[in-house]
């Protein structure tokens, strides 16, 4: 019997340094129904002459103009053939069992909408981090439940394998947003059916400075467009209270978030950003001045006696304010797998 197609989505724009690596992690799926799409957008480097050595096994097309990530990444959608996706970020990639562990889930549970496997961290030198589980069982997770959580937090692009189904029926990707697309579209995937989850890492998550995120988190407008999004998920949840009425935490959710995000601004030394970032996170939570690390990163900013980087680093030594070290026990109602 032929396993169901699973389309490896991978738009690209100027990754050219990371491309081999991604596409091969593609190509080197144990699961033996792959469909691999790479779409570059107008790259000004070597990105498209690059993923072309790889033609005669996946599909390459290129924009004629920029259009956007979040319109390329439709683009690549639309042009797959699937019945399960994933999105695939060109500085990113798949460990070889991603397709192998999430399609059996999906399968086998035929009420879930996505399913998610665990990611390791990587860097500009290829150093991988492990980190812990986001929940301490494998489970089956109903929707609404996870739609709460989506409010707070998301999971990475290239954690999820989606149904294609159920993505024709939330529509495309909204192209307004860059911040928190991801987790916008795993909410309305939740509203559609319940979530699959599961331990084991399944793909590998890449920080660096030229990543589009990061580019964009040197803004204020970063902070803004997440809470845009968390708009959005409220609209779509009118008339569940449930979801209605968790909002306002959600909110101040942002402004932890807002902090956590000065955290890495003041450490790149861009010190007037940094101030901006805290000010921000004040109007979605005012409440957030009594914390420990809005207090140490405003301290830090204020003195004149040393450079601001010199005193936040003083003064958190010996304190761990932003990793989890812990896996949190998953939503109720959950059912162990």
């Amino acid at each position: 019997m032929t396993k169901p197609l699973v389309t490896i989505c991978i738009p690209n724009y100027n990754n050219a340094k990371y491309i081999d690596a991604c596409i091969q992690s593609a190509l080197n799926q144990t699961y033996e129904n792959i469909e691999i799409i790479f779409i570059d957008d107008c790259s000004l480097d070597d990105s498209f002459s690059i993923a072309q050595k790889y033609s005669n096994k996946i599909k390459t097309y290129k924009n004629t103009t920029n259009i956007g990530q979040p319109k390329n990444t439709n683009k690549c959608i639309e042009l797959s053939k699937g019945k399960y996706l994933v999105i695939l970020h060109s500085d990113d990639q798949l460990l070889p069992n991603f397709a192998s562990i999430l399609v059996p889930l999906l399968e086998k549970y035929p009420n879930t909408g996505i399913a998610v496997g665990e990611r390791m961290l990587t860097n500009e030198k290829n150093v991988i981090t492990k980190i812990p589980p986001f929940y301490n069982i494998n489970c089956i997770i109903p929707g609404l439940k996870q739609a709460k959580v989506f409010m707070m937090t998301s999971f990475l692009i290239n954690q999820v394998l989606f149904r294609r189904d159920v993505f024709d029926k939330i529509g495309d990707i909204d192209e307004r947003f860059i911040v928190n697309l991801d987790g916008l579209l795993w909410f309305k995937c939740a509203l559609q059916g319940d979530v699959a989850y599961i331990q084991k890492p399944v793909s590998i998550y890449r920080i660096h400075k030229e990543q589009i995120t990061a580019k964009y988190n040197q803004t204020i407008n970063h902070m803004l467009e997440y809470h845009n999004t968390l708009t959005e998920m409220f609209k779509l949840a009118k008339g569940i209270l449930y979801l209605e009425q968790f909002f306002d935490d959600a909110v101040k959710r942002v402004g932890e978030l807002t902090v956590r995000y000065c955290d890495d601004i003041i450490k790149n030394e861009n010190y007037d950003l940094a101030k901006r970032y805290l000010a921000l996170a004040t109007v979605f939570d005012p409440k957030i001045v009594n914390r420990e690390h809005y207090k140490i990163l405003k301290e830090s900013l204020e003195t004149n006696d040393v450079e601001p980087l010199k005193a936040y680093n003083k003064l958190i030594k010996n304190k761990n304010l932003i990793n989890r070290k812990t896996s949190y026990s998953p939503p109720e109602g959950s059912i162990k797998i």
